[in-house]
C-alpha cells in the first residue's frame, strides 16, 4: 500500500538511495501530467501518462481535489486549480522588511540628517535593499542593489556579528580581507576581535575603512525567530562625521532598529 511504501522508506530500508517518499513522487508526476493540458485531462489519460494503475491515480487526484489543489470538471476531466499557483508567499521576507523599515528609516534620516541604509548579507557581501538619502548637499550617496565588502562596512560587521565564528572564518577564507583604504582591517585575528567587540556593544562602526571620506554606524534588525537578519546604518562624510558625532547616533539608531524588529514580529 501507499502507507506501507511511506513507512518502509522512512525506516530506511532502501539505504543505497537518499530518503525519499514514493507517493510524493507519484503526486508530483500527476500534477506535471495535468500541467500539460490546462483544459483538463481524463483519469485514463493521466494513468497512461504516469504509468500508474487508475485506482492509485484516482486516490491521489481525489485527495488533491479535497484539498482544493485540483478541479474536476462535469465531464470528469481534472485540471490544476488556482490554489496551487498561490502557494508562494504573498510577500518575500525582503519585501516585508523594506515595507516595515522604510518609514522608520525616513524618521531616522530626519533625526540624524544623514543617509540611512538597510542591508542584508548575500553570498559573503552586503547588499543594500533600501536607502533614504540625506537632504544635505554633501552626503554619502547610496543605491538599492549596491554590493559592498562585509569587512569594511558597518553593515557588514553588524551582520557578521550574528554568525558563528566558524562561518566567519570560512567567509574570510573565501573572500579574503582586501585593503580598500589605509584603515581597512586586513588581519583575520584583528577582524575577529572587531566582530567580538560589535557583539558586546550592539553596534558597528566603519571608521573610514570602506572609503576615506566616509564614516558609518550600524545596528541590528532581529527577525521573528530571533536571528539577526539585517542591519540599518547611518553614514555621512568624514569631515562632518567625526567619531564623537557618529557615536552620538547610537541611541536613536538602536531605537529605530528595535522598532523595526518589533514590527516584524508583529
Amino acid at each position: 500500500s501507499e502507507t506501507g511504501v511511506l513507512q518502509c522508506e522512512i525506516m530506511g530500508s532502501i539505504p543505497e538511495k537518499p530518503l525519499q517518499v514514493r507517493v510524493l513522487h507519484k503526486t508530483l508526476d500527476i500534477l506535471e501530467a495535468l500541467k500539460r493540458d490546462e483544459s483538463g485531462v481524463g483519469l485514463a489519460t493521466v494513468s497512461r501518462a504516469v504509468r500508474m494503475p487508475k485506482p492509485t491515480v484516482y486516490r491521489i487526484l481525489n485527495t488533491l481535489e479535497t484539498r482544493g489543489y485540483v478541479d474536476r470538471r462535469p465531464d470528469g476531466a481534472y485540471r490544476m486549480s488556482e490554489k496551487l499557483f498561490s502557494l508562494q508567499r504573498e510577500k518575500s521576507i525582503e519585501e516585508n522588511l523594506r515595507a516595515v523599515a522604510q518609514p522608520v528609516m525616513e524618521h531616522l534620516c530626519q533625526e540624524c540628517r544623514e543617509t540611512v541604509n538597510l542591508g542584508t548579507l548575500d553570498g559573503g557581501e552586503v547588499v543594500v535593499i533600501a536607502t533614504v538619502e540625506s537632504s544635505q548637499s554633501i552626503r554619502m550617496a547610496s543605491k538599492v542593489g549596491n554590493r559592498r565588502s562585509m569587512h569594511t562596512t558597518a553593515l557588514g560587521k553588524m551582520l557578521l556579528s550574528g554568525i558563528e565564528e566558524k562561518e566567519i572564518r570560512r567567509l574570510i577564507q573565501l573572500h579574503g580581507l582586501p585593503r580598500l583604504t589605509r584603515k581597512t582591517i586586513t588581519a583575520q585575528a584583528s577582524f575577529l576581535d572587531e566582530i567580538r567587540t560589535v557583539r558586546r556593544q550592539g553596534y558597528a562602526i566603519d571608521n573610514q575603512e570602506n572609503e576615506l571620506d566616509g564614516r558609518c554606524i550600524a545596528g541590528p534588525i532581529v527577525g521573528p525567530d530571533g536571528d539577526l537578519i539585517a542591519a540599518v546604518s547611518v553614514s555621512g562624510p568624514a569631515f562632518r562625521m567625526d567619531l564623537q558625532r557618529l557615536r552620538s547616533f547610537r541611541s536613536v539608531l538602536q531605537e529605530s532598529c528595535e522598532t523595526i524588529s518589533q514590527r516584524l514580529r508583529g
